[in-house]
Parts: structure tokens; C-alpha cells; sequence
């Protein structure tokens, strides 16, 4: 009798620490949108191709997080079934700081890493204004790709700095 209650009881404890762990976890994130790139899709419904899907960001650096996974892209279900694919096109997050409700974020461009038209700086650049703003503390985003502000330009004036 003794050996059964002390297997109930070491049971009973695993459980309590497997729903504190799923807890715990739970407190560290939260839902946020990142936005992918609906092929074949650009109507009032979806601006610029893009529609917003369903991530679990970390609760400390919610901003940070979700651009994180944005440059990460679609799985391969959502390209499977849905029809979504990167709206970053291989680009990485460097760095992002928020100053005065303006998030500053800048990515870089591995050699790996090409945009697939005319359209696609424009693409990845509202892919992470619309991803940022969602945010409470976010009003402005400013948007540096290789310490370039005007990526997507392309008249002959000399490209436009990030400080």
C-alpha cells in the first residue's frame, strides 16, 4: 500500500510540474501577427499581398520577437495549403530599438538573400511596418536595409542613410 501511494503521489507531482512548466511557458509568450505574402493575391482584401498570420512571440520583446519570425517566413504547410511564402526574401533582423514611440529596425541582406521583383522592397518594407505597429508603443517605424533608408529606390540620387 505504501509503494502504491507513494506512485500516486510522485505521479501527482509530475503532473503539478508538467501544467507549472506549460504555465511558465505560456506567461513567456504571446499571440502577435507577422505579415506573409499571399501568391497571387493583390486586392483591396490583401494590400501589397500581404495577410497577417498567427505567431507566438515573447512577452519581454514582443517587437524584437515577431520580426524575428518574420524574417523566419512561412512554414512549409502555409505554403503547401495557403499559398504564403516570405515576405522577406532571406533578409535577417540586425537589430531593432523603439524611441519615442518610433521603432527604429534594421535588417541586413546575406549574399544568399535576393528580392524576387520591383516590388518586393516595398513588400518587405510594409511586411515589417504592418508587423511593428501592431504594438501599443509603436506610432512610427523606420525601416534601414544594409544602412539604407531608400532600399527600394531607384532614381540616380544618392541612396538616403540610416542613422
Amino acid at each position: 500500500m505504501k509503494k502504491l501511494t507513494l506512485q500516486i503521489l510522485v505521479l501527482a507531482i509530475i503532473s503539478i510540474g508538467g501544467l507549472t512548466t506549460a504555465a511558465i511557458a505560456q506567461e513567456k509568450t504571446r499571440e502577435a501577427n507577422i505579415y506573409l505574402l499571399k501568391t497571387g493575391e493583390t486586392n483591396a482584401d490583401y494590400p501589397f499581398g500581404l495577410v497577417a498570420v498567427k505567431r507566438q512571440v515573447e512577452r519581454r520583446s514582443p517587437l524584437r520577437s515577431a520580426l524575428e519570425i518574420l524574417t523566419n517566413g512561412a512554414t512549409a504547410e502555409e505554403e503547401e495549403k495557403q499559398n504564403l511564402a516570405s515576405s522577406t526574401w532571406g533578409i535577417k533582423l540586425v537589430s531593432v530599438r523603439i524611441k519615442n514611440r518610433t521603432a527604429y529596425t534594421y535588417f541586413t541582406m546575406p549574399d544568399e538573400a535576393r528580392f524576387s521583383g520591383d516590388g518586393a522592397p516595398f513588400i518587405f518594407g510594409e511586411a515589417v511596418r504592418k508587423t511593428a505597429m501592431q504594438f501599443p508603443n509603436v506610432k512610427r517605424v523606420v525601416v534601414c536595409l544594409d544602412g539604407i533608408l531608400d532600399f527600394g529606390s531607384e532614381d540616380d540620387a544618392p541612396p538616403k542613410r540610416c542613422r
